[in-house]
């Protein structure tokens, strides 16, 4: 029997009336594998391949009775993510009378009303729904979810390297104790590293075992490749200019990295389209738009036959959601990872089955990096994931929600959360009594007797609707100069007093950091340093760093680029003092070290470097892969041996970061419940989450050989 066959008729009915051609490869897998084995499933498979319908039919098919409960629960990161799937599942579910409910925070309320008067059919909702649910009304999560028997979770990959990740793995678990049986999970991914598997299994807490179905298939990719350099803001006319000239011929989507060049690209093409007659139409997307203006974009784009348009956007357009027919992908300077560019490629070519691909750089270090996830993707490898092993933010955030959705707990029971769910069983006894302690003594938690309850400071929490989220709104700090605030910067490992930064079209030196008054000091530069790039302080693997690596060390394998391109890849690699040496580097202050790798080894690196010279003394350049030492008399070769030579402790790092509190004000900058942390776990965080001692360690001695 075929996977077709193994279909109830209703849905046989639809597909045959919508005229499908065909199941696709990871629909013919899902249908059968889900239909015949009782386990949990990941689909992997690239965008348009049809995962939605992949996952659903399957779990439609397998329900026996629709009127014994809510059936299927589908979570989403994004509410636009929701309603379009809405319309697709609603469609599809008309043919079988299934009621379809869409539930965040812009959803109907009388919809949600009579679904909690009569649970049934199937739920598309966020994480943050099910968080304020189940912390102010659990009497809604006991009717709703006790018939459950399948919880799908699209773009799995998106939840599995973050907080927001680990909250829906524990609200997994938390709305599972209120259903009569264990539910299956089916994941769904466009990008996931093979070597991740461990990572998403266990992201199923069911005690079911999870097989991966895998669509290895892609695209056959087109790619122009362009470098535009210009000036020091990375703002080039002539790639405004390369834009606009595609914006005539294609229906695009512009990928920047930033809100600002979003809208720096969008505005200036809107202005080259007004002033030389253009029919192509110009969006801007991103989150601090309204949903309106979002919205408008959107429908434009889906409902558009023979108009041309061009959407600037950030990764609000980066998922699955269902925008029409775009031609090609533009992206400007290069993309956070491999999987963010498979992502974005995954957004074009879905009817003729070519994605284009426009990369254009216009700073030599993102064009390197550029070529370098380029290259990754066609090789078909994607960065692996970075986990949080100690999320001790998270599971106190969780902690309070737990006690408001019981009203309360028995301290016995309090005191043992940690063994009771198992996605916080990396957390030890000792570290989650310590946090409990904290809590208390912070009154977030108040003891009575032998009951705990929340306290005054998690009410002042729960004010607005910000503590169902751990979306973190990004915290730039002030610039100022003589008293004149002239900007904002977000605080990057590369933000140190004595750097010069590029702001307001001018370079400027740090003189001070205020870390607890979140402002800047800046004086004029003129000592004629070149500024450190600040970028979006995204991290960049490993993979991707050794791929820059390679790259520069084959300067045979150039060719396949034009004149500009050679020109500014052998300007990069000049920089190396030695020929067969890509370590050694020369900078204004001395010998510095390029170590092409990974952003977390590099941040570990310049914290071990300060802590064997007790001083910090050690720049990080990031974006350049780069260390260097601010003072002259250190010599970095004899750092290097020192740290090798020194067994590394947690204690010895914990330690130095006691006494650098705006080290451990650096690295907790983006945790957003940061302050139900008392300092010590907030340096354990630290450690823990943010530096890889270890790899640092290891990553030294492979090249300790080869330095000279």
């Amino acid at each position: 029997m075929n996977s077709f066959d193994l279909l109830r008729r209703e849905i046989r009915e639809y597909i045959y009336d919508k005229k499908w051609p065909a199941l696709t490869k990871i629909q013919e897998a899902a249908i059968r594998y889900i239909s015949e084995m009782p386990y949990n499933y990941v689909l992997a498979a690239p965008t348009a391949s049809g995962k939605t319908e992949a996952a659903f039919l399957p779990a439609i098919n397998s329900v026996e009775d629709w009127n014994s409960g809510l059936k299927i629960v589908y979570i989403s990161p994004l509410i636009a993510l929701i309603n379009d799937q809405f319309k697709r599942i609603s469609e599809l579910c008309e043919y079988l009378s299934v009621p379809v409910t869409s539930w965040h925070g812009e959803a109907s309320q009388s919809e949600k009303r009579k679904l909690l008067a009569n649970p049934s059919g199937i739920l598309l909702i966020t994480p943050e729904s099910i968080e304020a649910m189940l912390a102010l009304r659990p009497g809604e999560a006991v009717n709703l979810f006790q018939g459950v028997e399948w919880i799908l979770i699209d773009e799995i990959h998106g939840f599995l390297d973050n907080n927001r990740g680990i909250q829906l793995h524990s609200l997994t678990e938390r709305i599972q104790k209120y259903m009569k049986q264990t539910p299956r999970f089916i994941g769904m991914s466009a990008t996931l590293n093979g070597e991740d598997s461990d990572t998403v299994k266990a992201f199923f807490s069911n005690g079911i075992d999870t097989k991966i179905l895998m669509d290895h298939s892609h695209n056959e990719l087109l790619t122009t490749i362009e470098y535009f350099p210009d000036n020091i803001k990375q703002q080039s006319c002539k790639a405004v200019e390369k834009i606009y000239e595609y914006s005539q011929q294609e229906s695009m989507l512009v990928f920047p990295n930033s809100r600002s060049d979003v809208e720096y690209l969008s505005v200036n093409l809107s202005r080259l389209g007004k002033q030389r007659g253009s029919y192509a139409n110009y969006f801007a997307h991103h989150s601090a738009l309204t949903k309106e203006m979002r919205i408008n974009a959107e429908n434009f784009a889906k409902n558009s036959q023979a108009h041309l348009f061009t959407i600037c956007c950030t990764s609000t357009l980066e998922m699955g959601i269902d925008i029409g027919s775009v031609d090609s992908i533009v992206q400007y300077n290069a993309p956070p990872s491999v999987s963010d560019l498979g992502q974005r490629l995954g957004r074009s070519g879905r009817k003729t089955k070519k994605s284009i691909l426009h990369f254009i750089a216009t700073n030599p270090w993102e064009l390197l990096q550029g070529l370098a996830a380029i290259n990754l993707y066609c090789r078909g490898g994607i960065d692996r994931l970075d986990s949080i092993p100690k999320p001790y933010d998270v599971l106190a955030h969780q902690v309070l929600s737990l006690l408001l959705e019981h009203s309360g707990l028995p301290l016995k029971d309090l005191y043992r959360l940690n063994r009771e769910f198992l996605c916080w069983q990396t957390i030890s006894d000792g570290e989650y009594h310590a946090l409990l302690q904290y809590l208390i003594q912070r009154n977030y938690i108040e003891v009575l007797g032998q009951e705990a309850i929340t306290g005054t400071q998690t009410e002042e929490l729960l004010k607005g609707s910000e503590f169902f989220a751990h979306f973190v709104t990004e915290k730039n700090f002030a610039v100022h100069s003589e008293q004149k605030r002239i900007g904002e910067l977000p605080l990057t490992p590369s933000v140190a007093v004595g750097v010069n930064i590029f702001l307001a079209a001018q370079v400027w030196k740090i003189t001070q950091i205020d870390y607890y008054g979140k402002k800047i000091y800046v004086t004029k530069a003129t000592d004629g340093n070149p500024p450190v790039f600040l970028g979006g302080g995204m991290d960049i693997s490993h993979e991707i760093r050794q791929e820059m690596k390679r790259i520069i060390l084959l300067p045979q394998a150039w060719n396949e680029y034009d004149q500009e391109i050679r020109a500014a890849l052998k300007e990069l690699a000049s920089d190396m003092i030695y020929p067969d040496n890509p370590y050694w580097v020369t900078t204004n202050f001395g010998i510095g070290l390029r170590t092409f790798a990974g952003s977390k080894i590099n941040r570990t690196l310049q914290l071990l470097f300060d802590i064997v010279n007790d001083n910090m003394v050690y720049q990080l350049d990031d974006k350049k892969s780069l260390l260097y030492c601010r003072d002259s008399s250190v010599s970095i070769q004899e750092t290097i041996q020192r740290v090798a030579a020194i067994s590394w402790s947690k204690d010895i790092v914990h330690r130095f970061m006691e006494h650098h509190p705006e080290i451990v004000s650096r690295y907790m900058d983006g945790v957003k419940y940061k302050d139900l942390l008392s300092v010590d776990l907030q340096v354990d965080y630290s450690i823990q989450n943010t530096l890889d001692t270890d790899g640092a360690v290891n990553y030294l001695n492979s090249i300790i050989a080869v330095l000279k």
